[in-house]
């Protein structure tokens, strides 16, 4: 789900909530992963027998991608979430995340680190006073 499709299903508070619910979800598991990693480095025993050596460097291996890959999104979607984020005020009658989605796309056409289009600007208009902005997600 797109930023924009987000903030027009839930509003924008609660998108900004979820986004840094499953932010932080993320974060854990990436702890987590860095416990499983030190874990397997103190089981490392070189001269023990070959497969268990193997399920252990496999381990060591597995949890350190987890870990790296898990920072990546936290990291990703904490600094989308602040982006959209700081945007959100409206500047005619100064109200914070009251907005509603008037349209959004894509400016260079590229997929995020997600693999897929990601919304670069969203257009949104305040609920209480009507005036209209562009969010840009940069």
């Amino acid at each position: 789900m797109t930023p924009a499709e987000g903030i027009s299903r839930f509003g924008f508070r609660d998108w900004y909530e979820r986004e840094l619910i499953e932010g932080h979800a993320y974060f854990v598991t990436c702890i987590l992963s860095l416990i499983l990693t030190a874990a397997c480095v103190e089981q490392l025993d070189w001269r023990g027998p070959l497969d268990q050596l193997g399920m252990t460097l496999f381990a060591l291996v597995l949890g350190a991608a987890l870990c790296v890959g898990a920072l990546q999104r936290y990291s990703f979607l904490l600094a989308r979430a602040e982006c959209f984020g700081a945007q959100s005020n409206c500047t005619t009658c100064k109200t914070y995340g009251v907005l509603q989605v008037v349209g959004a796309g894509l400016t260079d056409g590229h997929a995020s680190i997600l693999g897929r289009a990601d919304n670069t600007w969203i257009g949104v208009r305040c609920k209480k006073c009507g005036y209209e902005w562009r969010i840009d997600n940069r």
